[in-house]
Parts: C-alpha cells; structure tokens; sequence
C-alpha cells in the first residue's frame, strides 16, 4: 500500500486551490469507490469517507494557499515538487503540504494495512483557508466518531491542544465633508515585519494603523484627505498612508521625537520602520477626523496570556479608504469564546461612540483540550514510545477548524498533530520527509491505541 510520501506526491499533481476544489474531490470519491468504502459528499463540498462502524474520526482540508513567484496558474496545473537535503519542496509556489499532508495522512490510515481492522471516518474540508466555510456548512449530524484527530498541526515534535477562535469587528465611519484648514501633512510608515494575526501577535511587532493614528493624535489632527492601511483581518499591518491636517506649531519635532520613540520601542521587532512626514498641498475636499482618536483608543495586540502564550488578542488589521466611509476592519481572537465576544464588544463600543456604524462576522470557536486529559496523556504515551521522548504540548493563537468541529460535535474529544512544514502559505514552504515518515507512524500506532 501507498505511504503517506507516495500520496502526497500523487495528490500534489491535482489543482486544488481554495474555492477550485473540484479535481481533488473527485479524486477523492474515485478513492473510496475503489476501495469501496461508504463516501458522502455534503452540501458545501465536504467528503467523508467511511469504513465501519463506531469509528476514529481523521480531519483535513484539501485546498491550498496559492502563491507562485511568477504567473501559474493554480486552477489547471498541479505543483511540481523535488526534495532537497531531506525536505520536499516545490518550484516557486506554495507547496500545498498545508493542508495535502493531512490528506495524504488520512489515505494512508484508509489504507494501511495494520489497519484494516479500525473502523475509520475521514472528514476532508473545503476553504479552510479563506474562512472555514466548509467546515461551518458541516452538518452536526453527520460524524459517528467519538475522537478526532486533526491532520492540519506543523509541528511533527509537538500535539496540539488548542486554538483560538475569532471574530471580525467592523466598523465604518461616513465621509463628513468640511472645509480645508490648518496645514496639511502625508504620514507615510513602511518597512514593519508584518505577520500573522494569531502565529505572530505575541511577538509585540508595530501596527501600522496604530502608529499612523497614535501620532496623528499626538498633534491633535483635524482633517484627512486619504488613509489607508492594512490589507487582510488576520495580517498585521506593515504599511500606511495618510494625508491631514492639524493646526499644532511643532508637528516637525514632534514627529521627529515619535520616530525616535517608535524605532527604539521596536528595535529588536521592526528594525527596517522607515517613517516620512512631508507638507503637502492643501486638497480641494477635506473630511471631519474625528474617528482617528478611536483607532489611537483602540485594542491592538496581546490582551491575556497565561504559561502557554497568547489567550486573547485583537488585530487593528485595516483602514480602507471607501467611496461613502472609512471602513476599519479589527480581528478579534481568543481560545475562550466569552474572552473573544467580549472583548469584540468593548471595540465595537469604542468606534459606536465615535459616530460609527459597527457589525461582526465570521465568528469562528476555539477549542481547548485539558493537557491531563485521557486523550492527551494516551497520545503522549504513544509519541515516547516510539520516539524515546516526550512531545510538547501546546496551544496555538491562530484559527484551526477543531474549534468550530467542536461546536458542532461538544461531546467529541480532539486533538491535532502533523509532520514539520515551514514556510507556510509562502514559496518558501518545505516539509519534512522524516517529518511525515514519523508522523505516518504516530498516527497508526495512535489509532491502534485508541481503538483497543
């Protein structure tokens, strides 16, 4: 039978980027038909597979990140791969091992053949990447497992026990139309690390909407022209342009102090801050400030973290410079689901003060596992028989879709691990061959573990 290796190699050769799922779900049907296991494919595109009854359930998610350092087209041509000093690589694209490893891992336990005796369920999703929408289309009905295993972790040394769950809150500010007074400045910041929203806000990396808006109400700014930062609700903000006005005397040395500031505060973090102030003609419109001193007030960063990292945080991911407002886009996360709702409603209330029309979407669970749980200390128990060591156990601030299986299934216990991938969602993505040679072996003898 197959390895995981050999399926990932095969799968890696079918387009599958998130939304283009078609080939790779036909693939898998043709999969189950062959080997004539039970397969359902649900009303958002998700497969399941199945084979007996009472099952362990295995979860993943066939699309993958698309990113290619010249034109490629992710729809109709599959990735082509190489391995180089131990690691499987692609040719200047993503790789796709996020999440095709977990697919790969999930054919070979179908397969195995010390496996044959295990009744098994194998739950592969659709979109993870652009919003979890085929797992929260997931029926609450249709799993018969008990446990699950998620394939979606990247650490092949670790379990993972936990994730964030998360919210968008959003605001808009109207374009009130005013004259131009005062003088008039464009705040150019650039060069910031940037990073993810859940993997990187504990880093205590520069926001660029926050130093944009914190300066901008040192000088008591009055009026915009233009604002735009940021680009997507779960990326830090490295970039921002503003044009305003301000009729303070000493905006040059005081912008020159706040670089000073700002460049030894995030030394060690954002070491490339490049920040500019220049006059600037006056604009022929100009709109009221006046919503610039709620981003200044508003929740960025770590907010509760305990021994095992960041609990809760926000991401002050965005101002989009819109025809009929300003639109600010916040992410808020945390692995405590009233943690995250509530601090949600502290930042809605902060911009509904300030004259905004606020809404949340795409709230998504997190989902914490006790580390002394049976599941944990079994699945311990089996990684240091093998390996000769014990893994880490650990939760992660970023969004994995155990959170939302676990509000569907309450009763169902799960936990997540996977074989060492880096690089992620860049074309720098690697995995380790090792790395999925032992996690193929984990999760066998897991499964055995947990079907005796």
């Amino acid at each position: 039978m197959p390895s995981a290796l050999e399926y990932f190699e095969e799968i890696a050769k079918i387009p599958r980027p998130s939304g283009h799922e078609e080939k790779i779900r036909e693939y898998l049907k043709d999969f189950a038909k062959a080997n004539s296991f039970e397969c359902i494919e649900d009303v958002a595109g998700n497969i399941i597979i199945r084979r007996g009854e009472n099952p362990i359930t295995l979860q993943g998610h066939m699309d993958m990140v698309p990113e290619s350092i010249s034109p490629f087209d992710f729809q109709t041509c599959g990735i082509t791969t190489s391995v180089k000093d131990g690691w499987i690589c692609a040719d200047g694209t993503t790789l796709g091992a996020d999440n095709g490893a977990g697919v790969a891992l999930m054919l070979y336990a179908l397969t195995a053949q010390e496996l044959k005796h295990v009744s098994l369920e194998c739950l592969f999703t659709v979109d993870e990447e652009v919003g979890m929408t085929g797992v929260e289309a997931l029926s609450s009905s249709v799993l018969k497992g008990k446990t699950l295993i998620n394939l979606d972790h990247e650490d092949g040394n670790s379990l993972l026990i936990g994730c964030a769950g998360g919210v968008n809150t959003e605001a808009v500010f109207p374009k009130i139309r005013t004259l131009p007074k005062g003088v008039w400045y464009t705040l150019k910041i650039s060069g910031l690390a940037s990073g993810h929203s859940g993997i990187d806000i504990g880093l205590g990396r520069a926001n660029a909407v926050k130093l944009a808006a914190d300066f901008m109400t040192k000088v008591n700014a009055e009026q915009v022209s233009a604002f735009s930062s940021g680009t997507k609700c779960n990326v830090i903000p490295k970039e921002a342009v503003v044009t305003f006005s301000t009729e303070a005397a000493d905006v040059e040395s005081v912008f020159v102090a706040y670089v000073d500031e700002v460049k030894e505060l995030y030394a060690k973090t954002d070491s490339e801050i490049s920040m500019t102030l220049e006059k600037t003609a006056e604009p022929s419109f100009a709109y009221d400030g006046f919503f610039v001193h709620s981003l200044h007030e508003c929740r960025n960063g770590v907010v509760e973290e305990d021994t095992r990292g960041v609990l809760t945080s926000s991401n002050l991911a965005a101002v989009v410079d819109e025809d009929d407002g300003f639109r600010i886009i916040t992410l808020q996360r945390s692995a405590v689901n009233k943690s995250r709702d509530a601090l949600s409603s502290e930042i809605a209330f902060v911009f509904r003060e300030a004259g905004a029309d606020v809404f949340t979407h795409s709230s998504f669970s997190g989902w914490l596992l006790d580390e002394n749980s049976p599941l944990v200390l079994r699945a311990a128990k089996v990684y240091e028989k093998l390996f000769g060591k014990s893994p880490h156990v650990e939760t992660t601030h970023g969004g994995v879709e155990c959170g939302m299986i676990q509000e569907k299934y309450p009763e169902m216990e799960i936990i997540s691990l996977g074989p060492t991938i880096e690089g992620c969602h860049t074309v720098n993505e690697r995995m380790s061959i090792e790395s999925l040679e032992e996690t193929e072996r984990f999760l066998s003898e897991l499964i055995l573990e947990l079907w005796e």
